[in-house]
């Protein structure tokens, strides 16, 4: 199961991602919120990918993600891009992909970090064996 957590402004849309997700099997919305001010990487249920509105202003985007990457190394952060030109914006080691995405993609999307993320994990077991 892949556990998700969106954070974004928009209600509407925070539900309309969230409800097109948990149509994907294997996925779940573990947390959404307006802000992510009651997100906490740490808390019961793990959370693998954080999706983030990137139409909050840049500088808050990506204090989100930095500290989402140092709360915790496993976590993967898409940042969801309203316009084409956002694609572009350098916000750290994290995806970004237009909030107009479809499912199927962001399916895809998500599924592939997942992957890279397996592949990471087991590289660096085998480092340490």
């Amino acid at each position: 199961m892949i556990h998700i957590a969106i954070i974004d402004q928009n209600k509407t849309y925070r539900e309309s991602l969230k409800t097109i997700l948990e149509q994907i099997e294997d996925f779940r919305v573990v947390h959404d919120s307006p802000d992510g001010k009651c997100f906490n990487g740490s808390d019961d249920i793990p959370v693998h990918i954080l999706m983030i509105d990137g139409s909050m202003s840049k500088g808050k985007c990506s204090e989100l993600v930095q500290n989402t990457l140092t709360s915790s190394i496993s976590i993967k952060t898409i940042v969801l891009a309203m316009f084409n030109e956002e694609l572009d914006y350098d916000y750290g080691k994290t995806e970004v992909m237009l909030k107009s995405s479809s499912k199927r993609e962001f399916e895809l999307r998500i599924k592939k970090m997942m992957a890279n993320q397996k592949e990471y994990i087991s590289q660096q077991t085998l480092k340490i064996e």
